[in-house]
């Protein structure tokens, strides 16, 4: 059986927060779409009935299992395969930022939502990473080249192509924000990341993040954006 505490620290934060916020989901029909190692496909599979879409089959080779969940290796195109509004819940977690059709995918995962189903996006935010560039990397250039409006990167999956929460309702106006959280406010400010993998450092900010989540003022420099839609 797996454990969270096998994550980085950074990750295992940013996992126990965003389901946090996404609350106790059962007996929901859930897609879980970039699935990754499928440690959030496992977190819900003890539950829901769960199907999790990856292309890397890298990334599967370590995937998490201790419940029962669907596995697709594939992309946006095997969405084909599911019909019009079969899933109640479906997760989109750090994606759209690493590919360039995003508006075709949003269109194709909100037809295989149900109505009144919730989609839970999490996405990279712009100020955040200006933040953590100029105040924890000290990296003055690459902070400037952000604000300019320039793509930044990450080294597990390359270009971070940046986009606004609001963008979404273009891309697919059948769909409602309905919350916005900011995930790792104060992390990516902490200069003693010695203390980042004690649990009980991160129980106390994580209690922190849940605290201000919702507030403008520290929603708007997050790391992370998590957006929760509802189909219309």
């Amino acid at each position: 059986m797996h454990n969270i505490t096998e994550l980085p620290a950074w990750e295992r934060l940013f996992k126990k927060i965003v389901w946090e916020q996404i609350g106790n989901l059962e007996g929901k029909k859930i897609l879980d779409f970039g699935s990754g190692e499928g440690i959030t496909a496992n977190h819900f599979a003890g539950n829901n009935e769960v199907t999790a879409i990856e292309p890397s089959e890298e990334m599967l080779s370590n995937a998490w299992k201790d419940y029962e969940y669907t596995q697709i290796v594939g992309d946006a195109n095997a969405l084909a395969s599911f019909e019009d509004e079969t899933f109640d819940f479906i997760i989109c977690h750090n994606v759209l930022e690493y590919i360039d059709a995003k508006e075709d995918v949003v269109k194709a995962l909100a037809r295989v939502l149900k109505k009144d189903g919730v989609m839970s996006i999490a996405k990279h935010n712009r100020a955040g990473r200006v933040m953590q560039m100029a105040v924890l990397l000290d990296e003055f250039e690459k902070a400037n080249a952000l604000l300019d409006g320039e793509n930044s990167t990450a080294s597990k999956f390359g270009a971070i192509r940046y986009y606004d929460d609001e963008d979404i309702l273009g891309w697919e106006p059948g769909l409602k924000i309905t919350e916005i959280f900011g995930i790792r406010t104060f992390w990516d400010l902490q200069q003693n990341q010695e203390k980042h993998d004690s649990e009980d450092w991160q129980d106390k900010m994580m209690r922190l993040e849940m605290r201000v989540a919702q507030i403008t003022a520290y929603k708007e420099i997050a790391f992370f954006h998590h957006l929760l839609l509802k189909k219309d």
